[in-house]
């Protein structure tokens, strides 16, 4: 197998892409330089889809590193209680929840300021939940890589493993379609985007939560169901729903079951249980 070493640099000012629906965030003294070294999988540019852990504990320990993509409807909290009903009916584990959630950060803006490395050092965390900036993997994707790299294996050395949450596209007709990079639609953005995605997770041995997949399918589907706030960016509460079912599946190795239903009571009873059985499918 071979080795691929990621070598930390000295520390930067926060690089945080900016965006029109993110904040930047502040900058902070950064922790002290590590290398940090991770199995390479030879040529395996993909992981599994929403990979699960190999058996699924009594109880899990989740730190949530990321954005306003995770923050918007407690993404963490509704995972959460997702767990306590699941656990409730005997059919997954307790899931204990806690974040570093910046408006508009990105994975190298969380490296840079500190808190989010000291955080997963802090542990112990079964999973650490791992999201970039909105555009981030497909405008800068080298940059991306690194960062990922290094949070990852920050992560799988404090015996936590990385589970990387792969977001969706903007809303169709968004400005962002008129530049080259972005594929053009919001398909060809999530295309660009899961690969880079997938790509980190392969590289750290992590899981991938394809959230973005789930999203088009929904999209298509039923399109009826928004799962966009007003902005066209965030997510709505139907879009935290997806989002968390695709996430509970890549933690426990298990499908959301239907009693974690109740975690969704201000959606539809029928939108949450089709955005359920959208969020199981390969």
């Amino acid at each position: 197998m071979r080795r691929l070493l990621v070598a930390v640099l000295p520390f930067s000012l926060v690089a945080c892409l900016s965006s029109p629906d993110d904040a930047r965030p502040p900058s902070v003294a950064p922790p002290a330089d590590a290398a940090i070294t991770l199995d390479a999988p030879p040529d395996a540019p993909d992981a599994p889809l929403d990979s699960p852990p190999d058996a699924a504990p009594a109880s899990l320990r989740v730190l949530f590193v990321g954005n306003s993509y995770t923050f918007y409807n407690d993404l963490p909290g509704l995972i959460a209680r997702m767990g306590a009903a699941a656990a409730r009916a005997g059919r997954g584990p307790v899931i204990t929840v806690d974040s570093v959630t910046v408006g508009g950060a990105s994975m190298r803006s969380h490296w840079d300021t500190g808190t989010a490395p000291a955080r997963i050092m802090a542990g112990p965390w079964d999973a650490v939940v791992l999201q970039g900036q909105s555009v981030e993997p497909v405008l800068n994707t080298p940059e991306f890589r690194t960062y990922s790299l290094r949070l990852g294996g920050l992560a799988t050395a404090q015996g936590a493993r990385p589970v990387f949450f792969a977001t969706w596209p903007r809303r169709a007709g968004d400005a962002l379609y008129a530049q080259s990079w972005s594929g053009g639609t919001p398909q060809g953005f999530n295309t660009r985007m899961h690969a880079a995605y997938a790509e980190v997770a392969a590289m750290t041995s992590g899981g991938l939560a394809a959230v973005g997949n789930a999203w088009m399918r929904a999209l298509g589907a039923r399109p009826t169901i928004d799962l966009y706030d007003p902005d066209g960016s965030h997510p709505s509460a139907a879009g935290s729903w997806l989002a968390a079912c695709v996430l509970y599946r890549a933690l426990t190795g298990s499908p959301a079951p239907a009693e974690t239903e109740t975690a969704a009571t201000s959606l539809p009873v029928a939108d949450v249980g089709f955005l359920r059985g959208i969020s199981a499918a390969p």
